[in-house]
């Protein structure tokens, strides 16, 4: 079993919980669009609305050293949905995304760029680190993925996704050590939700299985049992918030 070591985030001071969700639902409304307009017939030329966006947010902190963070955290987390999208696709670039996080980095002073470049290495400094972003950006780029498979029109179409989605998992345990397992939990119990919440096809119970074999064989016996006791809880917790309400 693995064990609940403690943690902590150095970067809740300058980002409280509440801002780095924020920033996470962002850096999701911001690929979304950016990939939407990238899918359009004919393709859009400009990302000049969601720039603005996110320069507000970025501009709004109360710090400089707040916003060099929520910068650095909507390009690390567009940088991750990209990679994922573009895997699961089989995307070679998506120009739009590009140009987007081109704007955001170069959209700086010396000052500012010598901040953010702080901020990013403090991301990766620890696990623990904005936590509650990295919580909710992969959650958001694992369900987009899932859904993307549960709604695909045959199982070969849907493997390449699943297939992304699995790995994604696998390299978030391995790369967080001590509370990627958490995360991966994190995902199964909100997929299981979704399963239960509402009449899916059955591509989405055949897929969702597959990716629990996969898991299942690639990780030790153990391991595997602590991230699905882990997500059991999750999912029964969520069973009897709604029972009260």
């Amino acid at each position: 079993m693995q064990s609940a070591a403690p943690f902590t985030d150095t970067l809740s001071d300058v980002s409280p919980p509440e801002d780095q969700r924020h920033t996470a639902v962002l850096t999701r409304e911001a690929f979304t669009h950016t990939f939407r307009q990238a899918a359009a017939e004919p393709p859009a030329e400009k990302t000049a609305d969601i720039l603005t966006h996110c320069q507000s947010w970025i501009v709004s902190a109360p710090t400089p050293e707040a916003a060099a963070l929520r910068r650095a955290m909507l390009l690390v987390g567009l940088d991750q949905w990209g990679l994922a999208f573009s895997q699961a696709f089989g995307i070679v670039a998506i120009p739009l995304l590009t140009q987007l996080i081109g704007d955001l980095r170069t959209q700086t002073d010396t000052i500012e760029d010598a901040r953010l470049l702080q901020q990013l290495e403090q991301l990766d400094a620890q696990e623990g680190n904005a936590i509650d972003f990295k919580i909710n950006l992969r959650r958001d780029i694992h369900m987009a993925l899932w859904h993307a498979m549960a709604g695909s029109a045959d199982p070969e179409s849907a493997q390449p996704i699943l297939q992304t989605l699995g790995s994604l998992l696998l390299t978030l345990d391995t790369r967080m050590p001590t509370l990627g397992w958490r995360l991966v939990a994190d995902t199964l119990a909100h997929i299981q939700i979704r399963l239960l919440g509402s009449e899916l096809p059955p591509l989405a119970q055949r897929g969702t299985q597959q990716l629990l074999d996969a898991l299942r064989q690639a990780l030790p016996a153990e391991h595997y049992k602590a991230i699905q006791a882990h997500a059991t809880s999750a999912l029964l917790d969520w069973q009897r918030a709604r029972r009260a309400h």
